[in-house]
């Protein structure tokens, strides 16, 4: 089958579709068309800093074939009107500026931190409510003829980081194919209305049952575990979300590798401990229940579907009688295993199995939930390039800001192993709720933490 035959065309209307359990998630925190996931700064991007001479005019074409080969792009939300559903509209054209960057000299350096710099002001700025249609804007960013950064915003209704990733591979490939270059065959489209009735026979599957009786069991009389904020929160504004970015150097990397080797274990379980302990000590609790973020994505054939695949399961861990990190770290990876071997959508879990565990969370106005993940992204082509452009992603991002992208409430860590063997990370919070200098300390404080375990992980643990 080739591309062209792959593509749903104009007027390619389909039924309405029942939502998935992520929309319904995500609809959970409804705050009208001008807050939360359904206003315009309820958004998910990413930027590419892109080699090779670029035609506008085949950008925008190559843009709208990735909105009509992925109908999420184009589909909307509907409420009001008995139960919320989803309705496909027709495909339409991308929404696309261009425009020419500060000039700089010829030093690569220099122009990666413009590159950095325009993605950080369409962070700052960028805005795409969930009734705008198709749900995915492009910025062009030009340093000349041949080098170029292009920055691609969805509304978090029909992505995810992983999502991204796929949106930018495929432009790529149209763009090529569009100029008759040679490139790789996507593919064959996995619409999200696919995955959406694939995880409505999931849910009913006796796999969800036995899911649904360990959850019950394992959340049990337990609730969230939340960070004290500085100041009440206030439910009746508009929050302001901000970012505190930070890097962890290669030999802390290395080191958490290292022990996670030595423990049968993923750098990603011994980090999670490592903040299990830092709740423990912020909260006093022994009694840990965190939620982490994955990809979703655990039916295969999915790894290259476009939409809000993403997924919260709330870890629980005991920290009682616990002697040392490498205890910690045993039983945060057992923690880690059974829940993925129990995978069921947070809104099943908590429905289902334990509706009171965000009750206290949900209203608290001295504690937020904060959610930990590690960045997870479908493996990028060989040296970056197809056709005759190639892009690297921009990744490395280090700067902080006051204004950007929300998130639907709470906190949220985020770790990222860069390619040159650095761990970035960011913390994104509501800073009507915290100050930055807080949020700073916290991390400093993670930091020192996992400094200490990893170089001594069989000593008692600092409570």
């Amino acid at each position: 089958m080739t591309i062209e035959q792959q593509i749903p065309r104009a007027g390619d209307v389909r039924d309405t579709r029942p939502l998935s359990a992520n929309e319904e998630f995500l609809c959970a925190f409804d705050r009208g068309d001008e807050l939360g996931v359904f206003g315009p700064r309820g958004i998910v991007l990413a930027g590419w800093r892109i080699r090779g001479k670029l035609d506008v005019a085949t950008v925008r074409l190559a843009l709208d074939d990735v909105v009509a080969r992925h109908e999420v792009l184009r589909t909307s939300i509907v409420r009001g009107e008995g139960a919320p559903h989803a309705l496909v509209r027709p495909p339409c054209p991308v929404d696309l500026t261009v425009v020419d960057l500060p000039p700089t000299g010829p030093d690569d350096d220099e122009r990666e931190r413009g590159a950095h710099e325009f993605l950080d002001e369409i962070d700052r700025t960028g805005r795409l409510g969930a009734s705008a249609m198709p749900l995915l804007h492009a910025s062009l960013g030009r340093f000349d003829d041949d080098d170029a950064v292009l920055v691609l915003v969805t509304n978090h209704l029909v992505s995810d980081g992983w999502s991204m990733h796929v949106i930018m591979r495929d432009f790529a490939v149209h763009y090529a194919t569009r100029r008759g270059l040679p490139a790789p065959e996507l593919p064959p489209t996995r619409q999200y209305g696919e995955f959406t009735r694939w995880q409505q026979q999931a849910r009913r599957s006796d796999s969800a049952a036995v899911a649904r009786e360990y959850w019950e069991a394992k959340l049990r009389g337990g609730t969230m575990s939340t960070l004290a904020t500085d100041r009440s929160r206030r439910f009746d504004v508009p929050p302001v979300y901000a970012v505190h970015r930070f890097l962890f150097d290669r030999e802390l990397v290395d080191a958490t590798a290292s022990l996670a080797g030595s423990l049968n274990s993923s750098s990603f379980m011994v980090l999670f401990a490592c903040f299990n302990l830092f709740l423990h000590r912020r909260t006093g609790s022994d009694d840990i229940i965190s939620p982490i973020i994955t990809s979703g994505r655990t039916e295969p054939g999915f790894e290259d579907a476009v939409g809000p695949l993403f997924n919260f399961l709330p870890i629980r861990t005991d920290l009682t009688g616990c002697a040392s990190f490498a205890d910690l770290v045993h039983r945060t990876r057992g923690a880690l295993l059974q829940a993925y071997s129990h995978d069921l959508p947070f809104n099943d879990i908590i429905a289902q199995s334990a509706p009171e565990l965000m009750s206290g969370a949900a209203t608290s106005v001295n504690g937020v939930v904060t959610a930990f993940q590690i960045s997870q992204f479908p493996p990028e082509p060989e040296e970056g390039g197809i056709g005759d452009i190639r892009y690297t992603a921009l990744r490395r991002r280090l700067t902080s800001t006051v204004d950007t992208s929300e998130i639907p409430d709470g906190n949220m860590w985020e770790f990222d192993l860069d390619p040159a063997g650095d761990l970035v990370g960011v913390v994104k919070f509501n800073s009507l709720d915290f100050d930055h200098a807080t949020i700073t300390a916290m991390v400093d404080e993670y930091r020192e933490l996992l400094r200490t375990s990893l170089a001594s992980p069989d000593a008692p643990l600092p409570r």
